[in-house]
């Protein structure tokens, strides 16, 4: 019986041993895979990088020519002098301001309007409460 459970016990330690080694690799394998991936994603992010910057460098090119190319079919195509183009936009710009100040006016004098209303509302129903007589305590 000591030989059948020497046999026993030398399987059991081979598949023991078997076993061990199996896990390891699998943890090298899984250790070596996880390396890869954060290599993976540090590229990534450098490409991410990268890009966002050329994009930067792309939009701001693109706005200096777009501003450029306006500014000169403004110059080439408009019919009036500098002077005169200059004198127009003050006087919108007048006319925009008084636009506004006189809605501005407008609404504050609704507001004042509106807030006498109510002060006199208030009043008379302050006098009507005096006039009434107090209510049964008694009850």
């Amino acid at each position: 019986m000591t030989v059948e459970n020497d046999a026993i016990a030398e399987v059991a330690r081979r598949f023991a041993e078997s076993i061990h080694a199996e896990r390891t690799a699998t943890l090298e394998a899984l250790a070596a895979e996880r390396e890869a991936a954060q290599r993976l994603l540090a590229a990534l992010r450098r490409e991410h990088e990268r890009q966002s910057a050329s994009a930067t460098g792309a939009f701001v090119a693109g706005l200096v020519v777009g501003a450029a190319l306006g500014f000169a079919a403004v110059a080439l195509f408009n019919p009036r002098s500098g002077n005169e183009t200059r004198q127009r936009l003050a006087a919108r710009a007048s006319s925009v301001r008084q636009s506004f100040a006189e809605r501005l006016r407008a609404a504050i004098a609704a507001g004042q309007r509106a807030a006498a209303e109510r002060e006199q509302e208030l009043w008379r129903e302050y006098r009507k409460r005096l006039s009434e007589p107090p209510p049964d305590s008694a009850a």
